[in-house]
């Protein structure tokens, strides 16, 4: 399972693009909560609201379970500790990542700063 962020479903959402298309539909990717609610938080219309449930419905759901919480909030002071400045947001899909042991498919390039401090953050490469 590949834990995909909201830096690539942005880009998709606004421009169909063909490449990103058809690994989703070919890869086994996932979005956490966080990430549903960030592209939600972004929409402007309703009937862009309406598009974007309908991607979001063809990825699978990695649950938040409450247990993750402290997990969060040590990964946020570690990072702190070594002067790395994150979104909380970003801190919590990290976290997903990391706990249940899967890739993540970002293109922001603080989650390579993160995987510094983090190292079981492992980062999905995107193929050309």
């Amino acid at each position: 399972m590949i834990l995909v962020d909201t830096s690539v479903v942005v880009p998709y959402l606004r421009t169909g693009d063909a490449k990103i298309d058809g690994l989703f539909r070919t890869l086994p990717v996932a979005v956490c909560g966080i990430t549903h609610a960030e592209l939600l938080h972004g929409v402007r219309s309703a009937t862009e609201r309406a598009r974007t449930l309908t991607v979001l419905a063809a990825f699978t759901q990695v649950p938040i379970p409450d247990p993750i919480w402290d997990t969060v909030g040590d990964h946020l002071a570690a990072l702190r500790a070594r002067g790395v400045t994150i979104p909380f947001a970003d801190a919590v899909i990290a976290t997903v990542a990391i706990v249940n042991d899967i890739e993540l498919w970002t293109r922001d390039a603080h989650f390579t700063l993160v995987r510094g401090v983090l190292p079981a953050l492992k980062l999905f490469a995107e193929p050309p």
